[in-house]
């Protein structure tokens, strides 16, 4: 009986321990806000901000030009005869075609200039994530999107936001002509 109470004690001390040795084994990283927070990832935001609003800007100016065009086609209409009226229409259709092509051209190739900007980041980012893993003796790194509740302690998100913006603390996003 009493050697059943000092195993069951010493199963019971070994239990208590091993939770302990996994939390030390697990880190937390908060890639969204690594990303929000490092230099490269706040020019990459400003970047995309602008591109966007330059798009806007863009199909704004395009509509206003095309609604002109509509309009003074439409006052012409009763002056024109009806196969004159029907090419200009044909054309302003064609146009306001055209027009919109270019505007998703440029919004595609934005979206993919951002993604791309995106991915390099990632690409400097997963190395410094296996570096401090290696340094602190971790075996499982964890993203804060998939835990519900973590001890801040284990965050090394301010250290790889701080890793990132030594070996990268810019980036461009280049639009491709393609």
């Amino acid at each position: 009986m009493k050697k059943s109470f000092i195993t069951a004690a010493i199963a019971f001390l070994i239990g208590l321990s091993a939770p302990v040795d996994a939390a030390e084994d697990v880190l937390i990283v908060d890639r969204q806000r690594v990303i929000s927070q490092s230099k490269s990832g706040t020019s990459l935001f400003k970047q995309a901000e602008d591109l966007n609003k330059e798009l806007r800007e863009f199909v704004q100016k395009l509509e206003k030009e095309l609604q002109a065009k509509g309009k003074n086609l439409q006052e012409e209409q009763t002056l024109l005869a009806p196969e004159v009226y029907q090419e200009r229409r044909d054309a302003l259709e064609a146009e306001i075609q055209s027009g919109q092509l270019e505007a998703q051209t440029r919004s595609q190739k934005i979206q993919e200039a951002i993604q791309r900007s995106s991915a390099s980041i990632e690409s400097v980012m997963n190395p410094i994530l296996t570096e401090i893993v290696n340094e602190k003796g971790s075996k499982i790194l964890l993203d804060r999107q998939v835990i519900i509740i973590g001890d801040p302690k284990l965050d090394i998100s301010a250290e790889v936001v701080k890793r990132l913006n030594k070996r990268l603390p810019d980036i461009k996003v280049t639009i491709s002509d393609e």
